[in-house]
C-alpha cells in the first residue's frame, strides 16, 4: 500500500487573528480513508501557506472530535513538519503509548486544531 502523503491531507481555516505579534488560526485537519499506510517518522503535513502563514509555523495542537481522540494520541513533529499519530497497543513492550507502525491504515479521521506563526 502506499503511504499518506501532505497531499492527503485537507486543511481547513475557520478562523484567523493577530495577536502580540503572532498569527493565529483555528481550523480542522482530515485525512485518511483506510487505504494509505501511516509513514514512518509521521505523515507530512502541506506547506505553511496551508494554514494560513506567510513564513512559519510556531505551534501546532490537535484536537480530536469534540476535543477527544478516539483511537490515536495526534501530536504535531516541527523538526519534519510531520502529524504523528501514537496508540496503546494491545501489549505495551515499550512503553503506555508507542508511534502508530507503517503497516497500520489509519481510517477518515477530522481533527480541530490551533496554530500560531507568522
Amino acid at each position: 500500500m502506499a503511504a499518506l502523503v501532505a497531499a492527503d491531507i485537507t486543511v481547513v481555516v475557520s478562523e484567523r487573528w493577530i495577536s502580540g505579534g503572532k498569527r493565529y488560526v483555528r481550523g480542522t485537519l482530515a485525512f485518511g480513508d483506510g487505504t494509505k499506510t501511516y509513514s514512518t517518522a509521521g505523515i507530512p503535513l502541506p506547506t505553511f501557506a496551508s494554514f494560513g502563514f506567510v513564513r512559519n509555523m510556531d505551534t501546532l495542537k490537535i484536537y480530536g472530535i469534540n476535543e477527544r481522540t478516539t483511537d490515536y494520541h495526534v501530536q504535531y513533529g516541527p523538526a519534519l513538519n510531520t502529524l504523528l499519530l501514537y496508540e496503546e497497543e494491545v501489549v505495551a513492550a515499550g512503553g503506555p503509548l508507542l508511534e502508530a507502525d507503517g503497516a497500520e491504515a489509519p481510517p477518515a479521521r477530522t481533527y480541530s486544531f490551533e496554530a500560531t506563526g507568522w
